[in-house]
């Protein structure tokens, strides 16, 4: 693969969010296989559908014989290729023109797959296929349930587009949300807030509200006889399990059916990278219930990727 086509990105959390991601789509697809459903997976950030990782080498035995050996793992994409029961259909989306000529690659070794590939923004997709599709069905055609996998490579996702998912009715979302992007947008004093900045932290979370729920008045006495401007007088008191939790609230507001408390992705040295959350948008009580059942299992298990639905 070239260069500029190959994915490289990840590591031992990168891992763990996929295996939980395919614990789900496999259980997804088992309970709602005899539904009626035409099943659909989304992947808004699909990349190549593969990533590359630099194979770990012995430093007793290296040798320096050009460029590191690589090997290539499966993305959420082939994962989801590659699921039993298969899904109905496939919506893969990547915006950067040398991972998408990969994934058109990648598509052609699953000919018996129904595959949609779209070369643009992933918001403006996302919006548009929630907007279009019909998911509730009609007397010619069943009814469409969606699973769908946010994973920006940063803060790409625009509140719009979660509001989209939310309205559907018909899709359950996981989504890898930037935590440790919110808190280094969100200086310790909002003053150091560039509009820049602040107008990334409006689009992701959809309000600006979050400056009066991570913001307090600082104490007194750093602000004698009122002299200091509103902002200048209030520091960050939410750390990052406060953020978290607005995360979650916001997403709340607009899923009718449940939002899960997330699985909290750390880094080596144990430091928050970013929050998995699972939400569904269909509020019936048999879906919400099923839903939250498997869903609760693959967030919450040890060993997520072996886990099937009983």
């Amino acid at each position: 693969m070239p260069a500029d086509e190959q994915h490289r990105f990840g590591g031992r959390h990168t891992d763990e969010k996929l295996d939980r991601l395919q614990a789900y789509m496999s259980a997804y697809t088992t309970a709602l296989r005899e539904k009626g459903f035409v099943l659909v997976y989304i992947d808004a950030f699909a990349g190549s559908g593969t990533r590359v990782e630099t194979k770990p080498t012995l430093p007793l035995f290296e040798v320096d014989d050009g460029d590191p050996e690589t090997i290539t793992l499966p993305g959420s994409a082939k994962r989801a290729f590659e699921t039993k029961p298969p899904f109905g259909g496939f919506v893969l989306i990547e915006k950067d023109p040398g991972r998408f000529a990969a994934l058109e690659r990648l598509s052609t070794e699953y000919p018996e797959h129904r595959v949609v590939l779209e070369n643009g923004d992933a918001n403006a997709v996302v919006q548009r296929l929630c907007r279009n599709t019909p998911w509730q069905g009609s007397h010619k055609s069943p009814p469409i349930r969606g699973l769908l996998f946010l994973d920006p490579y940063g803060m790409e996702v625009s509140w719009e587009t979660i509001e989209a998912v939310a309205r559907t009715e018909a899709i359950d979302m996981w989504c890898f949300f930037p935590l440790m992007g919110l808190y280094r947008q969100a200086a310790r004093e909002p003053a150091a807030i560039d509009d820049r900045k602040r107008a990334k932290l409006n689009s992701v979370l959809g309000t600006d509200e979050w400056q009066h729920e991570w913001y307090k008045p600082a104490a007194p006495s750093s602000n004698l006889l009122g002299l200091m401007d509103d902002d200048a007088a209030r520091v960050r008191t939410a750390d990052v399990n406060a953020i978290e939790a607005y995360v979650q609230k916001r997403l709340e507001s607009v899923f009718k059916g449940v939002v899960l408390p997330p699985r909290r992705i750390t880094g080596s040295r144990g430091h928050a990278l970013a929050s998995l959350f699972f939400a569904t948008a269909n509020p019936a009580p048999k879906a919400v219930a099923l839903a939250k059942k498997i869903a609760s299992h693959v967030l919450n298990s040890g060993n997520s990727s072996h886990w099937r639905p009983r």
